[in-house]
């Protein structure tokens, strides 16, 4: 159960670490978070809040796409990912504002790196994970695609969403929706021999 828990909780620290990272480059945010900036925008509410209001619709959604009752406990992981982002925005990165290309560009593929390895590490601990990445699973479960594939097609279900909401959409949009699922799947395998060998250590 530690060993759960650590994974869990750095996981968490890191996803939501590489979300802010990816909103701070400003070329554009996952689609997801995008979402979430177009609607702080419209309603005036912090990035943390509407990723945490999204996230609590999806539990509804992932429910009828995996024929299960809703997990109401993933409602307390979003709960802490929204107030990690917001921690990470408001407080450590609020005066960071990269204004070069390169600069940007560099935030924006830290971002990707740092999220991704962030989403894997966490699914380690099989906790109740994000609603956001519940979808993922819930598509690569329901029609038997991978991982990759499955994670593109919810963040293209974010994006047009997105858009509709004036997110923060730009080229880092879309290379977030291309690359995100090859990181999780490059580094998922791999940690799970970690946690695996980790456990067995416990157990002797």
């Amino acid at each position: 159960m530690k060993e759960r828990i650590l994974f869990f909780a750095a996981g968490l620290l890191v996803l939501t670490l590489g979300v802010a990272l990816i909103i701070k480059s400003a070329l554009g945010a996952s689609a997801w978070d995008a979402l979430a900036v177009g609607e702080s925008h419209l309603f005036g509410l912090t990035v943390g809040t509407c990723i945490f209001i999204n996230g609590m619709a999806l539990i509804i959604i992932n429910s009828i796409l995996l024929k299960k009752k809703p997990e109401i406990l993933a409602a307390g992981t979003i709960l802490v990912i929204g107030a990690l982002i917001d921690f990470w925005l408001l407080a450590v990165f609020k005066d960071f504002s990269p204004s070069m290309l390169l600069t940007q560009s560099c935030t924006l593929l830290s971002g990707i790196l740092t999220m991704g390895l962030g989403i894997a590490v966490y699914l380690q601990a099989k906790f109740p994970p994000s609603p956001m990445d519940t979808l993922m699973v819930a598509v690569h479960t329901r029609f038997g695609l991978s991982l990759r594939t499955s994670r593109i097609a919810s963040e293209g279900f974010a994006l047009i969403l997105a858009f509709l909401f004036q997110g923060a959409i730009g080229p880092g949009t879309i290379l977030v929706t291309l690359t995100l699922g090859l990181v999780v799947q490059y580094f998922h395998p791999k940690l799970e021999i970690i946690m695996a060998n980790g456990l067995k250590k416990a157990v002797v």
